[in-house]
């Protein structure tokens, strides 16, 4: 199957649907419940939530590399470039990852191979999708290199994963990942490992590049200020589906869903001075081994009524590119 070229409007990638379960010996987990969003040519998405809420299930739903004995994408499409990725054959999404779209994990040791040199690690890739020679890939290994402005590159090129430090091993992956001038980056809370001097140089770089090369980016994350400083887009995530999505500034100006109220409450602000007590959101999230009947937050919603627990909200608009899946989203908006 051939990717065509995005036209007119369309988005680069555009997600419908997307259901995702987690198989045990007499369980079945529902990490993703008809997840649905778009990440357009050039921007920066932000994907927030709390842990377990279905952030990382996601991305490794987009690029199927869920372990197949126990996870399956059991409905919905996952449109790049306007072909499903779900129809393609293995063969055909391996010529994808790396090359089209491009994934930056958390933790860079577990994603190096630590018997390997780094810039031989960023020149495989290119060799594979570039089909250049071995000196060729290493050249442009350690252009990537100077590139993400790791310092003294003609040494680092030959250095193990550990003989650099976090920082260093998170721009090495960065480069890995741009080699091939990817067109979707996903970026799996690339700085979590890291102190935040350096989560904020990481979190430049990617930004600086974005523009530079015209990448889109998907930036996965829990943290809102992050997304207030780096994200066009927004997506808050809850139980495996979104809650709401908006423009960042709108976002931030008038929250529609009570969860993002919450995290948002939950937020540190200098502002509000050292002694005060940050707000925390009741209860816990709801198991997704079990069918949800009506709003998954309705249990820890102090806005909940009777059609919150009985009916499931759809995502839907409340003001112009501004969605919520809320009953009662107009109301709290008038709040």
């Amino acid at each position: 199957m051939q990717i065509h070229k995005c036209s007119g409007n369309k988005p680069l990638l555009d997600v419908r649907g997307l259901e995702t379960h987690f198989y045990g010996e007499d369980t079945v987990t529902r990490a993703l419940g008809g997840v649905s969003f778009t990440v357009n040519r050039g921007e920066t998405l932000g994907v927030v939530g709390e842990s377990g809420c279905g952030k990382s299930v996601t991305a490794l739903s987009i690029l199927r590399l869920l372990p197949k004995q126990t996870a399956k994408t059991v409905g919905g499409e996952i449109l790049f470039k306007g072909a499903n990725l779900l129809s393609l054959s293995e063969r055909e999404m391996r010529k994808i990852r790396g090359d089209r779209i491009a994934m930056v994990f958390q933790d860079p040791m577990t994603s190096l191979s630590p018997v390997h040199t780094v810039g031989r690690q960023i020149a495989e890739a290119i060799e594979i999708h570039e089909h250049v020679s071995r000196s060729e890939a290493m050249k442009k290994s350690l252009e990537m290199l100077r590139l993400v402005r790791i310092a003294d590159p003609e040494r680092r090129l030959n250095n193990y994963p550990h003989e650099m430090s976090g920082g260093m091993r998170q721009r090495a992956m960065i480069a890995m990942a741009l080699a091939c001038s990817p067109e979707l980056l996903i970026a799996d809370e690339p700085t979590t490992a890291l102190d935040v001097t350096i989560q904020a140089q990481i979190l430049r770089l990617i930004v600086d590049l974005k523009e530079r090369m015209g990448t889109a980016v998907m930036l996965i994350t829990h943290d809102l200020g992050v997304v207030a400083e780096t994200c066009q887009r927004v997506i808050v995530m809850y139980a495996g589906q979104v809650a709401e999505q908006a423009v960042v500034r709108d976002l931030f100006e008038l929250p529609l869903h009570p969860y993002t109220k919450g995290l948002m409450r939950s937020m540190p602000d200098p502002r509000r001075g050292r002694q005060e007590r940050l707000a925390e959101i009741p209860g816990i999230v709801p198991s997704l081994r079990e069918p949800i009947v009506g709003c998954s937050f309705a249990p820890r919603c102090a806005f909940a009524t009777a059609i919150c627990r009985e009916k499931t909200p759809s995502l839907r608009d409340i003001r112009p590119g501004h969605a919520a899946a809320c009953w009662r989203a107009e109301e709290i908006m008038g709040k």
